[in-house]
């Protein structure tokens, strides 16, 4: 399903906060996307620097990689974004981060990538990611008439 890259491609794949950007939609479907550790300032990891806390704690405050290297792991912030109802594919980061810091990030990465390469599988995830962004734009569109 994905296109090869080198390792420092896929080093970008491994978001701060122990997500895996092989599997967003904005990397797999729109080709928006980098990776959430890309600093290129074109693809749409731009975006979700801006918004996100763990990315500005993380990566812009104390200049870390990932949360794995943070001695507060698992910190309020983490724990919050694993557990949030609404975005239940977060609940594998605090392990994912853990893992990373048990066998190395390279091998957590080539992990995912064959955890990830099933078609049917990646199929369903994208169309819930899909009917997900349609539900966030619909409520973004409600709110600004209010």
């Amino acid at each position: 399903m994905g296109k090869e890259l080198s390792p420092v491609g896929l080093q970008k794949l491994a978001a701060p906060c122990g997500l895996y950007c092989g599997s967003c939609v904005d990397y797999l479907e729109y080709k928006s996307c980098h990776g959430c550790g890309c600093t290129c300032g074109a693809c749409a990891a731009i975006e979700h620097h801006v918004g996100c806390d763990i990315y500005k704690c993380c990566v812009e405050q104390r200049h870390l990689e990932t949360c794995k290297d943070c001695n507060e792991l698992p910190c309020s912030k983490l724990i919050q974004f694993c557990y949030s109802p609404i975005w239940t594919h977060h609940l594998p980061v605090i392990e994912n981060l853990r893992k990373q810091k048990i066998t190395g990030v390279d091998k957590w990465l080539k992990e995912q990538r064959e955890v990830w390469n099933n078609d049917w599988y990646i199929q369903r995830w994208l169309w819930l990611q899909k009917r997900c962004e349609k539900a966030l734009s619909e409520f973004r569109e409600e709110n600004r008439k209010t």
